[in-house]
């Protein structure tokens, strides 16, 4: 028994971070980010053999596939992947296409790129070359290099994520010896991805299809499958996937059933800890209140920022130069803003005297109240997140969210609307003079993954002595007391 060396699998693993099953979307994580999984599937009669158009018998009777892959994200715009498939087929009734076994499939390897960001739109494109390394005749490689250009597309709105993968299969013409011939392929997967659980659990449903852009002798080369599934992250950095599959068409690679099951491991790089400064509270003088009374009916001077200054302490808050900035409408933080993040993260470090800092989130008037005031507040809690990633104690900061109902400006344009999607620092609470220092636990486990964390020491803090106690004040006698002549002559 021969098969022929073609390659007939129909969904494809990308892992990436944020895809599906067979559907890659165009979302990157910070840059450095690893991840790695496997998937698993059965395929109930993905190969069978037709006569006169009716079913005659089996190629494969069932496929037992598995695909191994890794990517990394150089930078929130690019990443490369590396993905080698392998199954076991059990043979069926059809012995003179039949090739039984266990055997690898051609080894994937691209890159993908984010072209285009607007709003709720993400645009992005990949290519790979699908590498002559699986066995020959045994319908899992193919005897020649492969290219796969394709173009990714994003649509999110709050929950829900619909996703697009058109790619062409750019081959050399493989002729199966029945009836069919494999060449170029324009390939069409899409799915619709909602949101159950915040970062906990997703599901979805989406097409695999793909069509001959060649010569069409019959159905074969029209290929088209539904798929829904479900994933899971019992903890941030893992992913479960689940999945079912039924063949729409009678094309080579469909399934009567698919099972699917998988799991991938993302890993984002460590922030760097920051180097503890020294800080030393100044002490405290007293003003006499002519000058506070002149001091405080100057003009404020005007902000003068240094180049390398991102933020500040000022009175009960810390300023920050530049706002923050987020995704259209979700609470990831653009990379332009995280060295800002870092750097309030070092400021708090060198300032061990604030002992609570509150992250107040607002938002614009767009949208329910309820709306509002959910993304205002995972917002902020993003921020607390990157503060903790940037060496600041959990116990140190807090959040709260405020949704639309303080803005600090009125109108419906867009410059107004941007003022009020904003956050703010408080700081609610310092050392007081003569008060102990806290001590911080400087090994933390992460509360989103669980994972370890070394925070840097506290450096000295120098506080004023507290106060004197008043001293006593001395009152001269009154001039009218008797003299010692007079108590003389009162004893006499």
């Amino acid at each position: 028994m021969a098969g022929v060396s073609a390659d007939i699998e129909l969904v494809r693993p990308a892992f990436t971070p944020g895809d599906t099953p067979g559907v890659e979307a165009p979302r990157y994580g910070e840059g450095g980010t690893v991840t790695a999984g496997m998937l698993l599937q059965y395929e109930q009669q993905p190969l069978v053999l037709y006569r006169y158009g009716d079913e005659d018998t089996s190629v494969i009777e069932s496929r037992f596939a598995g695909a191994l892959g890794a990517s990394i994200d150089f930078t929130r715009h690019l990443g490369a992947r590396l993905v080698l498939p392998m199954a076991y087929d059990v043979p069926g009734s059809a012995g003179d296409f039949a090739a039984p076994g266990f055997g690898s499939g051609d080894l994937a390897a691209g890159l993908r790129v984010l072209v285009w960001r607007w709003g709720p739109v993400d645009l992005g494109a990949h290519a790979d070359l699908l590498l002559p390394v699986g066995a020959t005749g045994a319908w899992k490689g193919e005897g020649s290099l492969r290219g796969q250009p394709g173009v990714l597309l994003a649509l999110n709105a709050g929950p829900f994520s619909v996703r697009s993968d058109t790619s062409f299969m750019l081959r050399q013409a493989v002729d199966t010896g029945a009836d069919f011939t494999l060449g170029t392929e324009l390939g069409e997967n899409a799915a619709v991805r909602g949101t159950l659980w915040e970062d906990r659990l997703w599901l979805h449903a989406g097409l695999a299809s793909r069509i001959g852009l060649g010569e069409i002798n019959g159905t074969a080369e029209r290929v088209a499958e539904v798929l829904v599934g479900a994933q899971v992250s019992p903890h941030r950095e893992w992913t479960l996937d689940f999945g079912l599959g039924r063949g729409l068409t009678v094309g080579y690679g469909t399934s009567r059933l698919r099972v699917l099951a998988g799991v991938s491991y993302s890993r984002a790089p460590r922030a760097a800890t920051p180097a503890p400064v020294v800080a030393v509270m100044p002490p405290v003088e007293d003003i006499p209140d002519a000058v506070l009374i002149e001091q405080i009916a100057l003009p404020p001077p005007e902000e003068n920022w240094q180049q390398t200054e991102l933020a500040r302490v000022e009175q009960d808050q810390i300023v920050i130069r530049d706002p923050i900035q987020f995704e259209f409408a979700r609470d990831v933080i653009l990379p332009v803003s995280m060295p800002t993040l870092a750097f309030v993260g070092g400021l708090l470090n060198q300032h061990p005297e604030i002992l609570h800092l509150v992250i107040e989130g607002h938002a614009s008037e767009e949208g329910s109240f309820y709306y509002n005031y959910d993304l205002a507040k995972r917002r902020a809690d993003a921020i607390w997140r990157a503060l903790v990633e940037a060496g600041v104690s959990p116990t140190r900061i807090s959040t709260r969210s405020m949704g639309e109902v303080e803005p600090v400006a009125s109108g419906s344009a867009e410059e107004e609307l941007a003022l009020n999607r904003r956050v703010i620092f408080h700081i609610v609470r310092r050392l007081e003079p003569g008060e102990i220092p806290p001590q911080y636990k400087l090994e933390i486990q992460q509360p989103w993954t669980g994972s370890p964390q070394s925070l840097p020491a506290p450096p000295p803090v120098a506080l004023p002595p507290p106060p004197e106690p008043p001293r006593p004040s001395y009152t001269p006698p009154p001039d009218d007391l008797p003299s010692e002549d007079e108590f003389e002559e009162d004893d006499e």
